[in-house]
């Protein structure tokens, strides 16, 4: 599962139709609020963050999605979705970036797989 965090809904929404398109499954949020308060019980293996949601004026909010999803992996989204003129060569360059970090990463069949193997 992706989750997209980024505070532009125009942006939440292209980012979650794209990443459905692929055949992967997306919860989005628009804030850390929305992030850390997530109560769909599924965890991420990709959380999508635009950094403008850290704010150090904020509870730490690495640390607080470290603590509830210990295994997932955060990518910070490129500065280039906010720009309606780079934001289709922004979007098909992190589309590559995750295609390639979703191949690298087990499964969860996988790995039980392996741990009922030993």
């Amino acid at each position: 599962m992706v989750m997209v965090v980024h505070p532009d809904t125009q942006t939440r929404i292209l980012l979650r139709s794209m990443l459905q398109d692929q055949g992967r499954k997306v919860v989005t949020g628009d804030s850390w609020l929305d992030l850390i308060g997530d109560r769909s019980g599924a965890a991420p293996d990709i959380i999508l963050l635009d950094r403008s949601l850290l704010n150090p004026e904020r509870m730490d909010v690495l640390s607080s999605v470290h603590q509830k999803w210990n295994n997932a992996e955060i990518v910070y989204l490129p500065e280039g979705l906010n720009n309606p003129k780079t934001r289709a060569d922004s979007m098909i360059q992190l589309l590559r970036h995750l295609d390639r970090l979703l191949a690298m990463m087990p499964t969860h069949e996988l790995l039980a797989a392996s741990q009922a193997g030993n």
